[in-house]
C-alpha cells in the first residue's frame, strides 16, 4: 500500500481526495492546508508520493515542491489542481513534479499515478465467495499465477456483502447455493449499488440448468461457470475480467 500525504488549502477537496485514494488501496497518511504545513508533514510521515495544489496562501504549489525535493530520498510529487494550461504545467517540470494531473482526472489517473511512483505493484483484489472452504482454496490455487492478485474470502452471502463494504474489490467469484443469502440476491444487490455495480462477478456453481444460467446473466452476471471447471479456462477469464485483455 502506498503512503499519500495530500497538500491542498481545500478541505472538501482533501476529503473527496481521500475517498478516491483510499478505495483503490493508497493509505493517506498526512493531509495540510498549506505548503509551509504540508512539507512539515512530509518530513514526519515520509510517504511515497504527494500531491500538491498551485495555488495556495503561504507559498504556491511550485515553492512547495522545490523545498520538498531537497529533502534526503525525498517522495515522488505530483501537481494536482484545476488549472490546466502550458504556463503551469512548464513550471511544474521546472521545479522537478514527477506528474501533473487535473483534479477532475484523478480517478480515471490512477494507473498513471502508480507507475510514476516507480513500478511498486498494484494489487488487484479478488473476492471468493462459496461456502466450500476447499473450493476456495482450489480457487486461490489456480489464481495464484495471475501476478498482482490478492484474496478476500466470504463464506456466505452476507459475509460477501461485509467485504465489498470494507475492501477494495476488483472481481467476485460467486457461489449460488448458500445456507443464509443465495448468490443471486448478491449479485442484484452489487448491481443496484453504485459502488459495487461494475465489480465483474462470476458465477461459479454446480447449477448447469439453462434457467439458472439466464437468470443470473439477465440479474448481471458476466460470466456463468458450471463445477467442475476448466482451470485454465477460469484462468483465462479472470485475467481478461481484471486487466482487459
Amino acid at each position: 500500500m502506498y503512503k499519500v500525504v495530500l497538500i491542498d488549502d481545500s478541505k472538501d477537496f482533501i476529503n473527496s481526495a481521500v475517498k478516491i485514494l483510499e478505495e483503490e488501496n493508497f493509505e493517506v497518511v498526512g493531509f495540510a492546508n498549506s505548503g509551509q504545513e504540508g512539507i512539515r508533514i512530509v518530513r514526519e510521515k515520509k510517504p511515497d508520493l504527494v500531491f500538491v495544489d498551485i495555488v495556495m496562501p503561504d507559498m504556491d504549489g511550485f515553492a512547495t515542491i522545490k523545498e520538498i525535493k531537497k529533502m534526503e530520498n525525498p517522495p515522488k510529487t505530483i501537481i494536482l489542481t484545476l488549472y490546466d494550461n502550458e504556463e503551469y504545467r512548464k513550471a511544474s517540470n521546472e521545479v522537478g513534479a514527477d506528474g501533473f494531473i487535473s483534479k477532475s482526472e484523478l480517478f480515471s489517473h490512477i494507473d498513471e499515478i502508480i507507475e510514476k511512483i516507480g513500478g511498486k505493484e498494484y494489487m488487484k483484489t479478488i473476492l471468493l465467495v462459496d461456502d466450500s472452504k476447499t473450493i476456495r482454496k482450489m480457487l486461490m490455487t489456480v489464481l495464484s499465477k495471475i501476478p498482482k492478485v490478492q484474496f478476500e474470502e466470504a463464506e456466505s452471502g452476507l459475509f460477501a456483502l461485509e467485504k465489498l463494504a470494507l475492501k477494495k474489490i476488483d472481481l467476485v467469484i460467486l457461489d449460488l447455493n448458500m445456507p443464509d443469502m443465495h448468490g443471486i440476491e448478491v449479485l442484484k444487490f452489487m448491481r443496484k449499488h453504485d459502488l459495487y455495480k461494475d465489480i465483474p462477478v462470476i458465477i461459479l456453481t454446480t447449477r448447469g440448468d439453462e434457467e439458472m444460467k439466464e437468470t443470473a446473466i439477465k440479474e448481471g452476471a458476466n460470466l456463468y461457470v458450471v463445477k467442475p471447471f476448466n482451470p485454465q479456462e477460469l484462468l483465462d477469464n479472470v485475467k481478461r475480467f481484471l486487466f482487459k485483455e
